[in-house]
């Protein structure tokens, strides 16, 4: 996954209050050990506030961002986007005459996102993304794509960038619109809904940096390849495959 910034303030204090807590998880250690008689090694900094800070921030960042009550405290304001979309987009390329069948997939923590978007003929994957919680229209995902044709698309379809600006409306959908760049240069509307069922949130099962979370990781990566395709290539028998995004 990749990071994504956001208007939200949240960033900001979290932190502080996180450090707050290891500081004095530390020193409820110290006092446990002290009242215990218990001494730690001198190459063993322990209790370590830092420690604590770590093991807080990452528990935090992919878990407890999600809880009700965090939000209800006000303590962040980010939507869970995570989850897959299914709905339709229209392009310009056929004219905005038909509606082609898509699925958005998102994996969401605290700090990083990624969202994939699957066709008859090509899947995308995002590489830059901001969440905005302050704009008057409600809460928007615009996030910047790179789209790969499957290998069985139109010769016309090349490997080409795009922006996606997309909205959260009342009823619960994804709704916007989006713009190819270089080569394609077709534009169109998105709009999707949310499946009850949501895949794996943990940021490490789509990690796709440089592989320095290691082989275990790129497996993971190749599983979700392999189920975009499978399911690209169900939803291309029932639309019959034409070029879209």
């Amino acid at each position: 996954m990749h990071g994504y910034s956001t208007d939200s303030g949240e960033r900001r204090v979290v932190p502080l209050l996180l450090a707050s807590v290891a500081i004095a998880l530390a020193w409820v250690s110290y006092r446990i050990l002290a009242a215990s008689h218990v001494s730690v090694p001198w190459w063993l900094d322990a209790p370590s506030s830092l420690a604590f800070y770590g093991a807080l921030n990452e528990l935090f960042d992919k878990y407890l961002w999600r809880n009700g009550l965090v939000s209800r405290l006000g303590l962040v304001r980010i939507p869970n986007l995570a989850g897959q979309w299914h709905g339709y987009l229209v392009s310009s390329f056929d004219g905005h005459e038909k509606r082609h069948h898509l699925v958005i997939t998102i994996f969401q923590s605290w700090t990083h996102i990624v969202v994939f978007l699957t066709t008859a003929t090509s899947m995308s994957r995002s590489c830059a993304a901001v969440i905005q919680v302050d704009d008057p229209e409600g809460v928007a995902l615009t996030y910047q794509y790179q789209n790969q044709p499957l290998a069985d698309a139109m010769k016309t379809m090349h490997m080409h960038c795009g922006t996606a600006m997309l909205r959260v409306s009342n009823g619960g959908c994804l709704v916007g619109d989006y713009y190819a760049g270089r080569d394609r240069r077709t534009f169109g509307r998105i709009c999707c809904r949310r499946q009850l069922r949501n895949p794996q949130t943990d940021a490490e099962s789509v990690s796709t940096a440089s592989g320095a979370k290691g082989d275990a990781s790129r497996l993971r990566i190749t599983d979700i390849l392999d189920w975009t395709v499978g399911l690209a290539t169900t939803a291309r028998m029932r639309a019959q495959g034409e070029g879209l995004i």
